[in-house]
């Protein structure tokens, strides 16, 4: 995957606040628009995937037909939903007979040979970030179900990803602690290389 540009980089955190600011205001159809254009972003500043490309026109077209409709609340609710649990599969798949757990695969990058520490170590952190993502998901259901606007918008775009980053922090030390045997790259190189892990 290519690098992310500084375009794309900001857009991609320019999105919660925009996002945020356009339910609070009401402004659902914007909101539909302005994901679309920042997957279309995505595909032309960085990934090159037909796929994204697809999504951005279908999420466009949505958009359109919504503004009309007058469903765009509804169908703005449902992007982190999707993403939570798409993300849950990538995790949980790997845990699958016969497959290498994800966070056991970049543990062992580099590496050559694992020891068994390592991937019992990654197999249970897969577990884990499976089970987070999925109650993540599960979460945005009943925000876009039961909650307001305001506090579906405040978890969704800021306290959900404070969250993914406060399970990232965490798991730094504990990995260390559990698997001090081993050597390990400074936290801000492991994260890097963790966002270079090919995770289709």
């Amino acid at each position: 995957m290519a690098a992310f540009s500084p375009v794309l980089t900001a857009l991609a955190v320019a999105y919660p606040l925009v996002n945020h600011l356009v339910v609070t205001l009401g402004m659902h159809s914007f909101g539909l628009i302005w994901l679309a254009l920042v997957m279309a972003a995505g595909y032309l500043l960085g990934s090159r995937s037909p796929a994204l490309l697809g999504l951005a026109v279908l999420v466009m077209a949505a958009a359109l037909i919504s503004k009309l409709q007058g469903n765009a609340e509804l169908l703005l609710r449902l992007p982190p939903v999707v993403v939570s649990f798409s993300l849950a599969w990538v995790f949980g798949r790997t845990l699958l007979p016969g497959r290498t757990a994800l966070i056991s695969q970049i543990g062992e990058r580099g590496r050559g040979e694992p020891p068994a520490s390592l991937a019992r170590y990654g197999r249970c952190w897969t577990w884990i970030w499976a089970l987070f993502l999925a109650l993540m998901g599960l979460e945005c259901i009943l925000l876009g179900l039961f909650a307001s606007p305001f506090w579906w918008s405040l978890f969704t775009n800021f306290i959900n990803y404070l969250l993914i980053a406060l399970l990232i922090v965490v798991e730094y030390p504990i990995r260390r602690l559990v698997l001090r045997d081993l050597e390990h790259a400074p936290f801000i190189e492991s994260l890097r290389g963790s966002l270079r892990l090919d995770m289709r």
